[in-house]
């Protein structure tokens, strides 16, 4: 196995059923994203509980299996991100501890930033 990136989703006054939308097409796209293999990190409550930890419900761990895999990835959330512009979105990866959050603004400073995470990470082709 890869490496596991933690993926973190968020929209600006969203309810706990809007990030599950969100999260549920996120994970759609991912799944047929190549050299990723997705899984979800919900977690379960106590016994006898029925509340939603939102930041649960909208976490992906995400293993990296090819080379270009991280590159694939970020690709498909920054497409995400760029979407729907009415809204404020943020995804949030984090990799050993390392985190980026991204904005799906264009400027230079996160695409700098964004680089120098990529070059941490990616494995040499």
């Amino acid at each position: 196995m890869g490496m596991i990136v933690d993926v973190r989703l968020d929209e600006r006054e969203a309810d706990a059923s809007r990030i599950d939308a969100l999260h549920r097409n996120v994970l759609e796209e991912l799944r047929h994203a190549d050299d990723l293999e997705v899984a979800t990190a919900r977690t379960v409550g106590p016994p006898g509980t029925r509340a939603v930890d939102v930041a649960a419900l909208s976490s992906l761990a995400i293993a990296v299996l090819g080379s270009g895999g991280l590159t694939a990835l970020v690709a498909t959330l920054r497409g995400w991100l760029a979407r729907d512009r009415g809204t404020t979105r943020t995804v949030r990866l984090e990799i050993d501890g390392d985190v980026i959050v991204l904005t799906g603004g264009s400027s230079a400073e996160e695409q700098r930033l964004l680089d120098l995470f990529l070059g941490r990470h990616e494995a040499p082709r």
